[in-house]
Formats: C-alpha cells, sequence, structure tokens
C-alpha cells in the first residue's frame, strides 16, 4: 500500500505561546544564561548547522552567514552564540570581525597582530527571529597602514571560526506544546521508545525513523530515555505506542518529565513521524495532531530546479573569489533518471572599468567548464556532465572569480555581486543501465521500499534494531514509503526491497551465502582476511535480485551492532557489498567489476572452486601439454621432409 495523499484531523484549539523575554543592553557583556525555572536549554555546535569544518577567512576579506533555526520564535526566551576565533597574520595590519544579527551589528572585534585564539559571545534575541531563522552575519576586514604598499592577497593573513563554536537556547518550556514545536526545536539526537514491538506497525516506524533522524551518523537511539543534566534538552524522545485499530498516527506532547516528550500512538504511527519533519509539519500546531495518510512531493520529469536543492544562492560581493555550494544526493533525482547536464543563469555586475567575472563549475570536484561574464545581463550556461561522476552525495560548485584591481594601493579592492538566478537547474535524462551500486539502490528506494524482517531470524526485534537503523538511514530516502511485509514469501514483485535474514532472499547466488558450511575472505593476493567466527561475528549487507527486481539484503552478525557517530558514519555508496561492524563500513566492494576480495567456501567443492584453488598448477599443465603437442608436430613435420629428400 501507498499513501496517496496527505490528511489531517487536527483538534482547532488555538496555540498559546507564553514567552518571557529579557533584554540585554547594546554595550553589556554577554554571560552564559542561567537556568529559570521553566526554561529549558538547547545547545548545539556549527556542525550540527551544516558547517563541518568551520568557517575560514582569507585575504583580509570575507563574507558569511549562519543560518540558526528557529522555527517557533515565542519559545525563544533569550540565546548565546559563542564565536571560537583562531586568527594569525605575517605583516602589521589592521583586521576586524564584524557580527550582525537580524541585520543590526551586535559586535565588532578588533584581532591583534600575530597569532592567537578569542572567544566571542553574541547575543540572541527574540526578535531577531525572522523567516523562522535567526541570520548571523559575519564581516571579516581589513587594511595596511597608509605607510606600507603591498597587494592584501599576499598578507598570510587568515581567520578560521571553528566548527565547536556553539548556540545555547534557553527556551519557553510550556511553548514546546505541539508536535509542530517539537520537530522544529528538538535536538539533532533522537531517542525512539517502542511499544507493541512485534508487529508490522513497529518495523515501519523504526525504519522510517532511521530514514528520517540520520540513523546512519548515529543520531538515533532506541529504548527508554536517560537522565539528562537539570534543565538541558539533549535528546528529542519521542514515545511510541502501535495501537491494533484506531488512527493512523495520534500525536501529543507532554512535559511532565521535565523535558518534551512526543506521544505517538497509532495502527501505522510512521505516516506521523514523516508529517512531522515534512513540508506539512506547520499542519500540526494544536495539541493533538490525527495523521491518517502521507505522500512526499511531486518530483519534476526532466529538471531539478537548484532552488528546491535547500542551498544558499543569495547573492554575493565578489572581490576575487566567492564560491556557491549547491549539495544533493541520488535521492534526489526521480527514479530512472539521472543528471545529464547542468543550466545556469548567472548574473555578475561588471566593474566600473566595465570588466566582467568568470563562472566555473564542478560537480564532485571535477571540472564541467567555464564561462565569461561579461555582459553585466543575466546569461544562460549550460555544462554536460559524463558519466561516473555521481554518487551518493554529491556537490555542485560555482566558482565566480573576478581579478582584483592591483596597483598604487589607493584603496581596499571593491567587490561587486554576483548570483545564481532561479531558473537553474539539473538536467534529467533517462538513465542507462548501470553498475549495480548502493547509492542507485538509494534512488530506487525514492518511489517505495518493501521491509521484511525474517520470523525466522536468530535476533529478536531489540537486537536488530541497532543493525536495521544505520543501513536504513544510509540507503532509504527521507519521502520513500515505508511497505512492512511479514515474510519474504509475500514480497511483491514491482518494488524494490529491503530484507533483514540470515538466508538470501534472492533468487541468483549472491558473493556471500550462509548455507554453503564454511566461509573465507581473502584478498586478490590469496591472503586471509576473515573466516569462522571472526565473519560471523560482522554484518553483510548485499544487493540481490528477485525476479526483475532489485532489493537489499542485510544478514546482522553476531558480535557488536555498530555504534555510530557524526564523524563516523555508515556510508553505503558505491559497490553492492559491504561488511559492517562495531564501527560502522570495514569493507565496500563491487563483486560485478574489480571486486578487493574473493570468497571461498572450503567445505564446497564445485568446478569453479577446484579451478580456482589449483589455477596455477592447471595452467602449468597445460602450458606443458601446449608445449609437447607443439613439439611432436614440428618433430612430424621434420620427419616427413627428411624421409621426403632421402627418397
Amino acid at each position: 500500500m501507498k499513501y496517496p495523499a496527505i490528511g489531517l484531523l487536527a483538534a482547532l484549539l488555538p496555540f498559546h505561546v507564553h514567552a518571557q523575554t529579557t533584554a540585554t543592553d547594546e554595550g553589556a557583556s554577554v554571560t552564559a544564561p542561567q537556568a529559570q525555572e521553566g526554561l529549558i536549554s538547547r545547545e548545539f555546535d556549527l556542525t550540527e548547522l551544516g558547517f563541518q569544518d568551520g568557517l575560514s577567512f582569507r585575504q583580509l576579506s570575507g563574507n558569511a552567514t549562519i543560518f540558526i533555526p528557529l522555527p517557533e520564535a515565542g519559545a525563544l526566551n533569550s540565546g548565546t552564540l559563542e564565536l571560537e576565533l583562531n586568527h594569525a597574520s605575517t605583516a602589521e595590519v589592521d583586521r576586524y570581525l564584524q557580527v550582525s544579527v537580524g541585520g543590526r551589528p551586535v559586535s565588532s572585534q578588533a584581532l591583534p597582530d600575530g597569532a592567537g585564539r578569542l572567544s566571542v559571545p553574541v547575543p540572541l534575541r527574540p526578535e531577531d527571529v525572522s523567516g523562522g531563522f535567526i541570520a548571523v552575519g559575519l564581516s571579516y576586514s581589513g587594511a595596511f597602514s597608509d605607510r606600507v604598499c603591498v597587494d592584501e592577497r599576499a598578507s598570510g593573513d587568515f581567520l578560521e571560526i571553528a566548527a565547536s563554536s556553539s548556540v545555547t537556547l534557553q527556551l519557553d518550556q510550556a511553548a514546546v506544546d505541539t508536535s509542530t514545536a517539537f520537530a522544529g526545536l528538538r535536538p539533532a539526537d533522537t531517542r525512539l521508545a517502542i511499544n507493541g514491538s512485534d508487529s508490522l506497525a513497529a518495523l515501519a516506524a523504526a525504519t522510517r525513523a532511521a530514514a528520517l533522524f540520520d540513523a546512519e551518523a548515529g543520531r538515533l537511539r532506541f529504548g527508554p530515555a536517560e537522565a539528562n543534566a537539570a534543565g538541558t534538552w539533549s535528546e528529542g524522545v519521542i514515545q511510541l505506542d502501535v495501537t491494533s485499530s484506531g488512527a493512523a498516527s495520534e500525536m501529543t506532547v507532554d512535559s511532565q518529565s521535565g523535558m518534551p516528550v512526543l506521544n505517538l500512538r497509532g495502527s501505522d504511527p510512521q505516516v506521523g513521524l514523516w508529517q512531522m519533519v515534512s513540508e506539512w509539519s506547520a499542519l500540526s500546531n494544536s495539541d493533538a495532531t490525527v495523521v491518517e495518510v502521507a505522500e512526499g512531493p511531486v518530483l519534476f520529469d526532466n529538471r531539478l530546479p537548484l532552488a528546491g536543492l535547500n542551498a544558499d544562492l543569495n547573492p554575493r560581493a565578489v572581490v576575487s573569489t566567492e564560491d556557491f555550494l549547491i549539495p544533493f544526493q541520488s535521492s534526489d533525482l526521480p527514479v530512472g533518471k539521472a543528471v545529464s547536464g547542468v543550466s545556469l543563469q548567472i548574473a555578475a555586475a561588471l566593474d566600473p572599468e566595465g570588466r566582467g567575472a568568470t563562472a566555473s563549475v564542478f560537480l564532485n570536484d571535477s571540472l564541467l567548464g567555464n564561462r565569461p561574464l561579461g555582459s553585466g545581463q543575466p546569461e544562460q550556461l549550460s555544462f554536460s556532465v559524463p558519466k561516473g561522476l555521481l554518487g551518493r552525495d554529491n556537490l555542485l560548485r560555482v566558482s565566480i572569480q573576478r581579478q582584483p584591481t592591483g596597483g598604487e594601493c589607493r584603496f581596499k579592492p571593491q567587490g561587486y555581486p554576483a548570483q545564481i538566478l532561479p531558473g537553474s537547474a539539473l538536467v534529467l535524462s533517462d538513465a542507462e543501465p548501470q553498475d549495480r551500486d548502493f547509492f542507485s539502490l538509494r534512488q530506487e528506494f525514492g518511489d517505495g521500499v518493501q521491509v521484511v524482517l525474517d520470523p525466522e531470524l536468530s535476533l529478536d526485534f531489540e537486537q536488530v534494531l541497532p543493525w536495521l537503523a544505520g543501513v536504513a538511514g544510509s540507503v532509504i530516502p527521507d519521502r520513500a514509503s515505508i511497505l512492512p511485509r511479514p515474510s519474504i514469501d509475500a514480497l511483491e514483485t514491482n518494488d524494490p526491497f529491503f530484507v533483514i535474514s540470515d538466508q538470501n532472499p534472492g533468487d541468483g547466488e549472491p558473493l556471500i551465502t550462509f548455507d554453503q558450511g564454511r566461509i573465507e575472505v581473502r584478498d586478490t593476493q590469496d591472503n586471509l582476511i576473515y573466516s569462522g567466527e571472526d565473519l560471523s561475528r560482522l554484518g553483510v549487507v548485499q544487493i540481490v535480485t528477485r525476479g526483475e527486481t532489485r532489493g537489499l539484503w542485510l544478514r546482522p552478525g553476531n558480535g557488536p551492532a555498530p555504534e555510530l557517530t557524526p564523524q563516523m558514519p555508515m556510508v553505503l555508496d558505491r559497490g553492492d557489498l559491504a561488511l559492517i561492524g562495531q564501527q560502522g563500513v570495514i569493507l565496500a566492494t563491487a563483486t560485478d567489476r574489480s571486486p578487493l576480495v574473493d570468497v571461498v567456501y572450503p567445505d564446497r567443492t564445485s568446478f569453479a572452486q577446484m579451478l580456482a584453488k589449483y589455477r596455477p598448477w592447471i595452467v602449468g599443465g597445460i602450458w606443458v601439454l601446449v608445449t609437447l603437442l607443439v613439439l611432436i608436430v614440428f618433430q612430424r613435420v621434420y620427419r616427413a621432409r627428411r624421409g621426403r629428400d632421402e627418397t
């Protein structure tokens, strides 16, 4: 069953927000806010906002904007952004970092000569929230003294804002009273406590949660909630109760434990999980929300607009080089489609001397081409995408470059704006038959995936969850419909599948199977890597085929389950076979092209195995036989010629 539409039956109760705000003087120093009764503290760093490596500025100039999501403005009491700075310079130069919040300047920090570290607190106020975000602008600038005449690009300066820079928000607990507020303000780490785990609905909900809540990065945990520091909201707890009848999903928020807890109950609670983090989440702004059916957005057939990929396409002032970064995944593409080109509409202003800029386009750090932007008007640029560049996680980078005006050292180079305009898109075409890779299977899962937990599996539901979560989070996209099935025999032929079982659910024989006796995994030099108990402790993930439908087979190991973190995620990208353990993916390879390993079954005797085992002897024997045959032929020819000569 798929979900053809979305319908919400919400109790029409007013949403009241009781927020207590405290004013902060513009010139006063900011200290860490103290916990107050009725307030909870939400803390996170820049990594959670997508800045995995922080921010970096060079050449005495640079601008960036940090968007702190806060969809429920009334819930914010106060907040602080603590910027951790690491800086250095090689010459005497005046350098500054100016910080603005919501468009208003709040701080200007002078950076001393030489190298050093600084911590700059930035106050955040409820009135700074606009459009569901707090926009924090960072502007780095510098200038040499009048006595020095030098090219600024040769200054050797830098300013780095560490990814550990933290955001602390003091939230009014009473305002987190709907599933919308819970979803928008919840911590990145989520805990799912399931009652009724012996049902298909529980399997579907656990799989859906793994796909939605970044289980591949260790962001999802299972089991009862753990104790947190007083007043600190570090984990979003979802209490899930599966019922045999009634509404598909009903959501309420309970704060009696001191922290918001989302109570989710119903006969198919996975639809509530999806709705809570989808574009329909704003509809669940009541005390109780009932969701019956849900479906993801309709995708474009031939073009995928860049504006729909959550990229920052705002104008940039270009002094020398500015990059527009547009990330996307294989699951963002419609099923059966591939990226064949990039179509860009770019406008770049001219400088006073009439010179424009140059646009260079990269896909996954491979240059697609570059074009001059010399008209000062919006220009249409097209680039073709060669095969083999795409993977699970992709990055389109558009680099706008100018030649700064040099000489005379009269003033700092002026930046002129450039922007990627609406209408820019990835050009899609029908996908050709491709290699068997995990990232392509993730794309196929986008229209729905059948999930089976084999009843004959040696592990119970709670033991399977840590194995299932990382794999499902890596391979199943957010929008996929989860279609639980009671057994392998119940799989339908049209939809791809994800099976957790000890036995192969496919028709053919995969590279690693567990019904042929002892297994040895060897490298291409015939060195033993895993065998026996060492291999049985690991989980094995393989792409298998059932009829003409591809699917994923997960065979959990009997060793420690994966313990994933954002620093060590489980990413199944290229290849169709992977061994996973406590640290995530240990080995991934493609069995249909240049495999990294060879699998041997010592207890099984077959012609292919005998051929592989005694290949050197067989090849040597064939060469000996061929040599003897050649010698015999030549000997007979020689004797025949000698006989004719004697006659």
